[in-house]
């Protein structure tokens, strides 16, 4: 006979499918709750991964930093406008074309800051001299308990784990004393204006001034800063662009040679020359410690994707077997009639892949109810965690590519574990088929 039409097999493989759905349905539970964990499970690291990047680009004001090295002042990061200039002249004729600039005085660690209100003292971890105008796409993404009504020179924003310490709420005055160039304290007094409900390890203990007002208490002048980051669109070119932009700026500024963890970067910064260096980095680079966790969170859902996958593969192997031994005098009689052995096989992997395809997408609904019941749990009692999370909530993050992944190596599972029984009950002798012998 002529190879049967496309609807043929579809219209067959329906109706077989349908008069086995009993035999089929322990199957389709299987691969649907497997699939449904693990879109779960590759949606909420995708998620977790993306709030740990954008919780660190916000922290660290861009894509690309440049950051300003000087070893002989009492601050961390330190450079003029001439570095800057070289830097922000360079990326435009590299044409970098980045989503914004953000130019930034910034004072890490504990020993740089206090906090006094009414006889008490916090430290702070961080104080982040930012331009209110030109950074309000950065402050309107912020979360405030008490949100900002009117930036002015003295205004100054507080994470939440310092207002709560120290009973402070919008529209006090307080203290911020701050460590100055030379290693000495000076004091300014500042009104709150907005308290920010960010408590993860990148928000805890920070503060937010005006880089204008902060300059001048640490001994900078007006245009000094330090460090710049760049927002990129295609995060795919933030290394390329990082590489292009350093060899831009050969001979031009200092520019230390570039880095790729924290521990170069740190041995680099704490070793470098006198007068002032750039030093261009990229999140991966400061974020390389909670990588190798992100990595164990990788390497737990990989061990996770294979026990699914292992029974999926057992689950689909026992119930083909059954099935087709059920079904050997039809074969054996789809045989007889005039279908060729590769029919027979279309037939079969068609039913199963239309099996698969109706338990995937129900296995991908149950992933979206579960994802939903998580979002709503608040993981607040982990501490550290909240770098993961978006709004105090895990979110889950659908990417294309993952769910092709999942897709591609559940089939290929499923293909391994009926293929071979499929072929072999297709090549099986007629008259064993027709008097309904084992396969």
């Amino acid at each position: 006979m002529k190879f049967p039409q496309l609807n043929v097999f579809w219209n067959l493989s329906l109706k077989y499918l349908w008069r086995y759905k009993r035999r089929y349905l322990f199957l389709f539970l299987a691969l649907g709750f497997g699939f449904g964990v693990l879109t779960v499970i590759s949606s909420l690291k995708d998620g977790m991964k993306e709030n740990l990047y954008i919780s660190a680009q916000s922290h660290y004001a861009g894509d690309i930093i440049a950051l300003g090295i000087e070893p002989d002042i009492a601050i961390d990061y330190y450079m003029t406008k001439t570095e800057q200039d070289a830097i922000l002249n360079t990326a435009s004729v590299i044409s970098l074309n980045p989503l914004s600039i953000s130019v930034r005085t910034a004072l890490h660690g504990r020993n740089n800051g206090s906090i006094y209100f009414n006889g008490n003292v916090a430290p702070t971890r961080d104080i982040i001299g930012l331009d209110w105008e030109n950074e309000q796409f950065y402050l309107d993404k912020l979360s405030f308990t008490e949100k900002p009504v009117l930036f002015e020179h003295n205004s100054i924003l507080l994470s939440r784990p310092i207002a709560e310490e120290l009973g402070i709420r919008q529209g006090d005055n307080l203290i911020l004393e701050v460590l100055t160039i030379t290693g000495q304290k000076n004091t300014g007094d500042f009104v709150v204006n907005g308290i920010v409900d960010d408590s993860d390890i990148f928000g805890y203990y920070k503060v937010y001034v005006s880089r204008l007002t902060l300059n001048p208490l640490i001994g900078l002048s007006d245009d000094d800063c330090s460090f710049i980051g760049f927002y990129l669109k295609n995060r795919s070119m933030v290394e390329t662009k990082r590489k292009i932009l350093h060899d831009s700026l050969q001979g031009k500024v200092q520019a230390l040679p570039l880095v790729y963890d924290r521990n170069s970067y740190s041995e680099l910064k704490s070793n470098s020359t006198s007068g002032i260096s750039v030093l261009l980095v990229t999140l991966p680079v400061l974020l390389s410690e909670i990588d190798q966790l992100m990595g164990a969170i990788d390497l737990a859902s990989y061990i996770l994707f294979a026990m699914l996958l292992a029974i999926i593969m057992v689950s689909a192997a026992v119930t083909c077997r059954l099935i087709l031994h059920e079904r050997t005098r039809e074969t054996g009689t789809m045989r007889a009639i005039g279908f060729h052995e590769a029919d027979l096989r279309y037939v079969l992997m068609l039913e199963m892949v239309t099996m698969a395809l109706f338990s995937m997408t129900a296995g991908f609904i149950l992933g979206l109810l579960i994802n939903q019941f998580f979002s709503f749990m608040s993981f607040s009692w982990f501490p550290g965690f909240e770098i993961f999370m978006q709004n105090g909530r895990l979110a889950a993050r659908y990417l294309p590519g993952t769910i092709v992944v999942n897709i591609t190596v559940t089939g290929i599972m499923l293909a391994l574990a009926i293929g071979g029984q499929i072929y072999r009950n297709s090549r099986s002798p007629l008259p064993e088929m027709l008097y309904g012998g084992t396969i």
